[in-house]
């Protein structure tokens, strides 16, 4: 039974509160682009703006009463508390002064294909033929309300994956650790996600539809822990580190055609450094030809 939510008191968000929100939250975003389109500088928090100044009257504040962990899986599985955070998150979107340097696109909660909720955090994810919108808050009593979105166009990448799992946004408590959320697309041939934490536990993410939803009840995830996907069958298809630097990709991608749908990131980065550009740091990424792109339905 969901508790019974009331507003919080309207109130202005303090000087310096944005700022603090991205430090607090490490809100960190992973989204596709343009093939062959250069788009240095767009680090973990390239794209990332904060929610509180729109959702801070909108959006009720979730009470210790509320089911501790709650997970989503399209419009149809929303409870009262998760379809007030769908709809914050949409808050002023796509008119809204504070959207000015985003990709505009038309965006309802029906278009939402993932929203999760631990006690007073939440994310949702909404996935459109034309983009996605990914949003992240954190409303617990004492604390200022933190959070934070990502909006991205799919510039031909609509139909298409790196590999069997792309992860659309995660966000963490701490600096690559603590309690997580994460949410993303998957191909057909996953059957089972599962985040291993690093110190011997596990959480298995909710699949449906192409997608994927997971949020950790615990706040013991590791730095060294990694996603890992097994198909139909049991066997393990593929396993990445989940706080890997959100640069990109370091390897590219390729459709039947041969069209080249996901750059090899790290050399585009790299050749940035030549060029005197003010990027990270990147992992090294293995030489050799393009990967196969792996087919995406909803």
């Amino acid at each position: 039974m969901i508790t019974k939510l009331d507003p919080p008191a309207e109130r202005d968000l303090p000087a310096g509160g944005a700022a603090r929100m991205r430090v607090r939250l490490r809100f960190e975003m992973h989204g596709p682009a343009l093939a062959r389109r250069r788009r240095t500088g767009r680090l973990a928090l390239a794209g990332v703006a904060t929610l509180a100044a729109a959702a801070a009257v909108a959006t009720p504040l979730i009470r210790d009463g509320d089911p501790p962990t709650t997970i989503a899986m399209g419009p149809g599985e929303l409870t009262s508390s998760l379809t007030a955070t769908a709809k914050a998150c949409l808050h002023g979107y796509p008119d809204g002064p504070m959207f000015e340097r985003q990709p505009r696109f038309p965006v309802t909660v029906g278009d939402l294909s993932v929203a999760v909720q631990h006690r007073g955090r939440t994310g949702a994810l909404f996935l459109t033929d034309q983009g996605y919108v990914a949003c992240s808050r954190e409303a617990e009593p004492g604390h200022e309300e933190s959070g934070g979105f990502h909006i991205e166009l799919w510039n031909g990448t609509r139909d298409w994956l790196p590999g069997p799992v792309q992860v659309l946004s995660r966000s963490s408590s701490e600096a690559e650790s603590g309690w997580v959320i994460a949410a993303g697309r998957i191909s057909a041939r996953v059957g089972r996600l599962t985040l291993e934490h690093g110190n011997g536990t596990t959480t298995a993410a909710r699949l449906s539809d192409g997608t994927f939803g997971l949020l950790t009840r615990t706040d013991d995830v590791q730095p060294a822990a990694e996603l890992v996907a097994y198909d139909k069958g049991g066997r393990e298809v593929w396993r990445e580190r989940f706080f890997k630097p959100l640069l990109g990709w370091d390897q590219c991608y390729t459709a039947p055609d041969g069209r080249v749908v996901y750059e090899n990131r790290w050399h585009e980065e790299k050749d940035a450094q030549h060029s005197g550009e003010p990027v990270g740091t990147p992992e090294p990424a293995p030489e050799g030809p393009c990967r196969p792109a792996e087919a995406w339905k909803p």
